[in-house]
């Protein structure tokens, strides 16, 4: 249950990260381009964020767990995700015309890096928040007994 709940929440925080950036990205290109939000640019982005979570959590998931016993492997599997999901984003990106030029493609590379970033930012205070929860309701538990 609970890498179904990263799935879902990693999909909608990446989801709506990359909505920010094209609809940023439409309003700044309306005045030099003939940009047009075509009518599978939402679903292509909640596929895009579905497939970066699935990516996420059977990657670093398992080894998050492995982590203590070998520290190398899972810093390379840190830039394992970076580099796929780049892939993925901008592989989108191009069928999906998310960006036309050799300068959207450079903007969309810098966004990823930030919306990247975002969400690993979003992830640790969702956890945190997990852990305060918990943490919380074994507190209650104690002070009832």
């Amino acid at each position: 249950m609970n890498r179904i709940k990263l799935i879902f929440e990693q999909t909608m925080m990446v989801s709506f990260m990359i909505l920010c950036y094209i609809g940023i990205y439409g309003l700044l290109a309306l005045r030099k381009y003939d940009y047009q939000f075509e009518w599978y640019i939402p679903g292509s982005i909640v596929v895009a964020g579905f497939l970066c979570s699935l990516l996420t959590v059977f990657l670093l998931y398992g080894a998050a767990e492995s982590k203590d016993e070998s520290p190398l492997k899972y810093n390379i599997t840190k830039i394992l995700h970076f580099i796929l999901l780049y892939g993925v984003i901008m592989g989108f990106g191009f069928l999906c015309h998310w960006y036309d030029e050799l300068s959207g493609f450079i903007l969309t590379s810098v966004i990823y890096v930030i919306i990247y970033v975002g969400a690993w930012v979003g992830t640790l205070l969702l956890f945190r928040r997990d852990e305060k929860l918990i943490s919380d309701a074994l507190d209650k538990i104690r002070d009832e007994e």
